[in-house]
C-alpha cells in the first residue's frame, strides 16, 4: 500500500489526500492502511472517486473506468456491475437497480474476508466495502499512480496568504 504520512509542509497530492480520506472513513491507518476496514459508504465513495480519477480523462467514462479495472486482472463483467455501482452511489449514493445488473441484487456487504466482489450467485452481485477498499482499491492505486494528477494541495493554507 501507498504510504500517506502528514508533513510538516501541508502540501501533499489529491491521491494522498484521497486514501487517508478513504482509510480514515473505512476505520484503518490513514497513514498507512492498516485495519480489517468496515462498510462504510463515504470509504466506498471515495474508493470509486479514487478509481476514477486513476482511470484517467478520456471522455467516455464508462470506458476508462471499466479498462482501468480489466487492466488491473478485475474481469470485465465484474468492472461492468463495478461501474454500475460507481454511477449510482456517486450520482444517487444508492444501489444500481437490478435491471441495469442482469436482473440481480447488488448487495453492499461489511464482510472483510470476501471477494471485492463477488459474482458467483445467480440472484445476486455481493460488494464487500472493507476488500473492495483496502484491497482492490489500494492495489490499483499502488499500481497505477502515475496516472493521477501531481497538482499539491496546501491544507493548511489561511485566507490572505
Amino acid at each position: 500500500m501507498l504510504r500517506c504520512d502528514l508533513n510538516t509542509t501541508n502540501t501533499y497530492s489529491s491521491l494522498t489526500l484521497a486514501l487517508r480520506d478513504m482509510r480514515t472513513a473505512n476505520g484503518r491507518d490513514p497513514a498507512t492502511g492498516a485495519g480489517v476496514g468496515n462498510e462504510s459508504w463515504i470509504g466506498l465513495s471515495l474508493g470509486m472517486i479514487v478509481l476514477d480519477t486513476l482511470s484517467g480523462s478520456n471522455t467516455d467514462v464508462g470506458a476508462r473506468f471499466r479498462g482501468l479495472l480489466t487492466d488491473h486482472d478485475v474481469e470485465e463483467g465484474d468492472a461492468r456491475y463495478v461501474y454500475k455501482f460507481r454511477c449510482s452511489l456517486l450520482h444517487g449514493y444508492g444501489i444500481p437497480k437490478p435491471a441495469s445488473v442482469d436482473g440481480r441484487r447488488l448487495i453492499a456487504s461489511p464482510e472483510v474476508n470476501a471477494y471485492a466482489v463477488d459474482t458467483s450467485h445467480p440472484d445476486r452481485i455481493v460488494v464487500s466495502v472493507p476488500a473492495f477498499c483496502g484491497r482492490l482499491v489500494e492495489r490499483i492505486a499502488y499500481t497505477a499512480p502515475q496516472r493521477w494528477d501531481t497538482a499539491l494541495i496546501n491544507t493548511n493554507l489561511t485566507i490572505g496568504s
